[in-house]
């Protein structure tokens, strides 16, 4: 039952990411010899990936906002089957389930993203901000560390909040420029600490 949740965990990107070390591995080289499958280069770095609509759940809890796609989701005939992330793999109540997994499996690098709308509800750092939603960050960043797993943070992978659309029209007003910047400051001033890799936008196409 665990490993069935790591797949869908594992609705991953099963991000590998690759981090030169000591004996580089020579990419540019055009041999037959050079490359096999099954064999990685040293400093080859093995991770898995998510987003937070995908697989934290928890929609509507501990004070977190609403996003365009918790509105979407809910809109009846706009996703097959009228499935929502509401519970999703309840990542937000098994992360701790989930890093064992993912240590089981000797991953040493998580990607993952922050929800807006769970750390700023109305999307602005001036109006309020949701210290259970900055907690659960903290918790999951600190058991990665814990068990020798780099953090790697995506800042936006498409689940606005909701307020900012309807008030600003989203990422259509330019307005969005700096409450993204209030966003990711505040991301880096609770965070920074501890992740050093950060990735500002999902498939920004």
């Amino acid at each position: 039952m665990l490993r069935r949740g790591i797949l869908k965990l594992v609705h991953l990107l099963a991000l590998v990411v690759c981090v030169s070390a000591v004996g580089d591995f020579d990419w540019t080289r055009n041999e037959k010899t050079s490359f096999y499958y099954g064999t990685f280069p040293t400093g080859f770095l093995w991770g898995v990936g998510s987003s937070a609509y995908q697989t934290e759940g928890a929609w509507n809890k501990d004070g977190k906002g609403m996003s365009i796609w918790d509105v979407f989701a809910h809109k009846k005939g706009k996703i097959s089957s009228n499935e929502t992330g509401d519970s999703s793999c309840d990542g937000y109540y098994k992360f701790k389930d989930d890093i064992s997994l993912m240590k089981e499996m000797k991953m040493n690098h998580y990607r993952f993203s922050i929800s807006w709308p769970r750390i700023l509800p109305s999307g602005l750092k001036s109006e309020h901000i949701n210290e259970k939603g900055i907690k659960y960050y903290n918790d999951l960043i600190d058991l990665l560390l814990d068990n020798t797993i780099t953090p790697v943070v995506t800042l936006y992978h498409w689940d606005l909040p909701q307020v900012l659309q309807e008030k600003y029209g989203g990422w259509q007003n330019e307005s969005m420029v700096s409450y993204f910047n209030d966003f990711g400051d505040l991301c880096f001033e609770r965070f920074g600490n501890r992740v050093k890799h950060w990735i500002t936008f999902n498939n920004p196409w």
